[in-house]
């Protein structure tokens, strides 16, 4: 078995505020998934004590909540101090310890006396930088402090699983002490997780002000330091997170790679009353996820009552905690985005034809729901936020916004809701698991066609589509996309308000395709045989 160091800047842990979407809440379930498969791993992150970003709603103003937490509270201080050494500059860091019966997190602070006011503050706030130094600094002490604390620490890591390119910095520096291309590539694993973020690139003047870069490396990477163009090209292994962000993947890198689709935690996202109903009709699912694909035993009776206590659940707290301009009531059909909120997720499609909502509400009588949050410097996000606080005063239709994400209140929401949008605008979603978790909780989707929905997702079986199947980065298919979206949901409206039975159909068939496979036990077997073992 080897010793393997996975490495991600967010991991979803607890309830803690340590991620900001898709990669902590896949960084985390896979850590879970490595303890209960008693695969140990070694986590590597930052911190994060002030969180990422959480708002709130006064008077149609978004205010910014802090997200602060003491990791005193939640974690074991080691008692060693570490440091990296750069040019002029010393960063010290102290580490955190989360330990589960089998796998390790160690998370780094740099919040101590030893460093200046500016580097204090680097591992604080998740993707908060005030410019590309900051930035940089934040991959430079990622990537060259996690060899540095396991060489202090005494751990001979086999390989290092880098989880986008943030880390990039570790397989320079493995380079430069080892001088020899196989041996590194024999240490690397390399995961992509976005099309066009999370692709770290920077000046060569800016980044020789601190670290030199070997010219082997620069020869790699061209004008710029590109870390994903690095790790694409020096890792033993890299893979995109479903089939189609590789196609995309190798289109816009011209570099081969493998796919391992993401998954989620079923033990972490299902409710605790489907667990319940679960455990009656699937036994042993909790040890073997695959055994979901027996949902179809599930008493329907009771899947529809469960089902009923849960939307009652969801339509209380989004009562108490939503900024809304009706009340949510149990009778309406709920529609829900719960999401990272940014530009290419179209969070606020449903609105976008203001007429075709308004048709669509007095055919069926509806009301939808928008969670999630955003980065504070996204001013596109903060804008559409604030135009839909002043638009929903002006429309029959319920529509509610929650700032804020949190495993608790997701286990509510999803589960709670009669249908999820999942809806990026394609090709920019590399995976998506959002609607995993909604699967999970029998809650069926509407898609676009992008992401790893492709892979499983049959329409009018298990779930819906809608749009095109674009591959082109360059093309947007927004204006063709929207007709056939509110003309897709008006057929899935209809069957949930005149063929209920069909919708139940669909609901159950949620868990069945989609729990067996898109979960982290299976995501995380195939990194041990593909890049692992």
């Amino acid at each position: 078995m080897k010793k393997i160091a996975f490495i991600s800047q967010e991991f979803s842990i607890g309830k803690l505020p340590t991620y900001a979407g898709g990669l902590g809440i896949l960084a985390g379930d896979l850590f879970y998934s490595s303890n209960d498969l008693k695969y140990p791993i070694y986590g590597v992150g930052f911190v994060n004590k002030n969180g990422y970003a959480e708002y709130s709603i006064k008077d149609k103003d978004i205010i910014y909540k802090d997200e602060d937490y003491d990791p005193l509270e939640y974690f074991l201080n080691i008692e060693d101090k570490f440091h990296v050494d750069l040019k002029g500059l010393r960063i010290y860091f102290q580490v955190w310890k989360y330990s589960l019966s089998h796998s390790k997190l160690f998370l780094f602070d740099t919040d101590i006396q030893e460093n200046n006011p500016n580097i204090r503050k680097l591992t604080g706030r998740l993707y908060y930088e005030e410019n590309a130094e900051e930035k940089l600094l934040k991959d430079l002490l990622l990537g060259l402090g996690t060899l540095e604390f396991f060489d202090k620490y005494g751990i001979n890591i086999d390989k290092f699983h880098l989880n986008e390119s943030h880390g990039g910095f570790l397989a320079i520096e493995l380079f430069k002490r080892l001088k020899n291309m196989e041996e590194v590539r024999e240490k690397l694993v390399f995961t992509t997780h976005s099309i066009i973020a999370g692709h770290d690139g920077f000046d060569y003047n800016l980044v020789e002000k601190y670290y030199d870069i070997p010219i082997e490396i620069k020869n790699i990477s061209g004008n710029n330091l590109s870390l994903t163009k690095v790790l694409l090209n020096i890792s033993g292994f890299s893979n995109a997170v479903s089939y189609k962000h590789k196609v995309v993947t190798e289109s816009v890198f011209n570099k081969n790679l493998e796919y391992i689709t993401n998954g989620v935690h079923h033990l972490r996202w299902i409710n605790n009353k489907l667990e319940l109903l679960y455990d009656s009709y699937i036994p042993g699912w909790r040890l073997e996820p695959s055994k979901l694909s027996y949902a179809g035993s599930i008493d329907r009776n009771q899947f529809i009552k469960v089902k009923n206590i849960l939307k009652d659940d969801s339509i209380n707290y989004i009562n108490v905690n939503s900024h809304q301009n009706k009340s949510f009531k149990n009778n309406r059909i709920l529609i829900t985005v719960k999401r990272r909120l940014t530009e290419y997720k179209r969070f606020h499609m449903l609105l976008w034809r203001l007429d075709k909502l308004e048709e669509l509400n007095k055919k069926y009588n509806i009301q939808f729901l928008l969670s999630g949050t955003f980065h504070p410097k996204d001013d596109f996000t903060k804008n559409t936020i604030k135009w839909i606080i002043d638009t929903i005063s002006t429309i029959d239709v319920p529509v509610g916004l929650i700032l804020r994400r949190g495993l608790e209140q997701e286990r509510i929401l999803l589960a709670g809701t009669d249908l999820f949008l999942h809806i990026p605008r394609p090709p920019f979603e590399a995976s998506g698991t959002s609607w995993m978790r909604a699967g999970l909780n029998g809650t069926p989707t509407l898609f676009s066609r992008d992401g790893s929905p492709l892979e499983i997702i049959i329409d009018d079986l298990n779930g819906w589509f809608f749009g095109e199947n674009n591959y082109d980065v360059n093309r947007n298919t927004d204006e063709k996309d929207i007709e056939n979206f509110y003309d897709k949901l008006d057929y899935i409206l209809n069957i949930y308000r005149n063929d209920y039975n069909k919708f139940i159909d669909v609901s159950l068939n949620s868990i069945k395709y989609i729990g067996p496979l898109f979960n982290s036990y299976r995501c995380f077997k195939e990194y041990i045989h593909k890049a692992y073992e």
